[in-house]
């Protein structure tokens, strides 16, 4: 198992840095932390603190890859492919 993020150390622009795959396995350790009602009241709200900057990171990675997806999407289509020429 890889070790926790130590989100408090990291700034938005580390998170960005990090694999995808690293992030949702930060952030389902979060929500399972919160669903789990194993921690103080302070604790809980730092918790959810880190899974809204997970959420967050994720999401604009998602994000990313999809305006990635259309562009090559796009170039596939284009006459330049040679397969419309006719």
């Amino acid at each position: 198992m890889t070790e926790p993020l130590d989100l408090a150390a990291l700034t938005d622009a580390d998170l960005a840095r990090r694999p995808f795959d690293e992030l949702v396995a930060a952030l389902q350790r979060a929500v399972q932390g919160l669903e789990a009602g194993n921690v103080g009241l302070e604790e809980s709200i730092e918790l959810y603190k880190h899974a809204l900057r997970l959420h967050a990171a994720c999401e604009t990675r998602l994000r990313e890859a999809e305006l990635t997806i259309t562009e090559l999407g796009r170039r596939g289509a284009s006459p330049a492919g040679g397969d419309d020429a006719g």
